[in-house]
């Protein structure tokens, strides 16, 4: 066999390396999936909020402003509960 074309075993051993460390990174982030998720629910959330405070600066009568306020006191504990969404790599 010709030199570089057949494997050693520094090369399976290193191969192995490489995979362990693949899996370990795949392991150590959430679902792709599950982020993309998680990050829609929270932008659809921060739209909301931002039409019910633009709604709050249109509306005069009371109890309409009252349900706004309401809504918008919702919104705010939602968003506070949420995990803000992970910098994408």
């Amino acid at each position: 066999m010709a030199r570089g074309w057949g494997r050693n075993e520094e090369d399976l051993g290193a191969e192995k390396e490489h995979a362990r460390e693949a899996a370990e990174k795949a392991a150590a982030r959430p679902p792709a999936r599950v982020h993309a998720e998680e990050i829609a629910r929270r932008r659809g959330l921060e739209l909301s909020l931002a039409r019910i405070e633009d709604l709050l600066g249109k509306t005069a009568n009371p109890a309409r402003r009252s349900a706004l306020e309401t809504a918008r006191t919702e919104l705010l504990e939602r968003l506070g509960s949420a995990p803000p969404p992970a910098s994408p790599r």
